[in-house]
């Protein structure tokens, strides 16, 4: 005969999961295995995950923060959005990338606006996370700029931007 556990003991695993992931993100010596921690944090979510994540968010190593950005973005962190504003003019192509990755993921009303001046970012990689963004938005202030996107001298740009479109249409329906 099985029994169920009491809710407490199947949660008590998880929490301790969650503050090792915790506490490797704020104390590991390396910034890969913060890094990692991150990305670990960003499949578990709650409040103390997306806490640490938006503190790692001014970690010294860029990776770290590029975890914690996605990650946050993964969580649907909408207190973190004002955070991963500010790296939308980040000189690293990466933190810029992710943080319109991120905010394309959250959500918040106005998101596209923020986006928008992506689209004339000189980094291609920025360019694609931004059409990408855009795309996931319900926003018909996307729809122009995927569409001048499209003719992106980079490949990979513009292919992102006729992937956004798709999806930005059928949210639009």
């Amino acid at each position: 005969m099985s029994r169920e556990l009491p809710k407490e003991q199947k949660e008590k695993p998880v929490m301790d999961e969650i503050e090792a992931w915790i506490r490797q993100l704020q104390n590991a010596q390396s910034e890969d295995a913060r890094a990692d921690a991150a990305e670990e944090l960003g499949e578990f979510g709650g409040a103390p995950a997306r806490a640490a994540l938006t503190e790692a968010l001014s970690d010294p190593a860029e990776a770290v923060q590029v975890s914690a950005a996605l990650a946050l973005g993964e969580l649907r962190a909408t207190s973190a959005a004002a955070a991963l504003q500010a790296f939308l003019s980040d000189p690293q192509p990466n933190l810029r990338g992710a943080a319109a990755v991120a905010l394309g993921q959250i959500g918040e009303p106005n998101t596209a606006l923020l986006l928008l001046p992506l689209e004339h970012d000189p980094s291609p990689a920025v360019r694609g996370a931004a059409a990408w963004a855009l795309g996931t938005l319900a926003d018909p202030a996307a729809h122009e700029a995927l569409t001048r996107l499209q003719s992106d001298p980079d490949i990979d740009v513009a292919e992102a931007a006729q992937e956004g479109l798709v999806r930005l249409r059928k949210s639009l329906r």
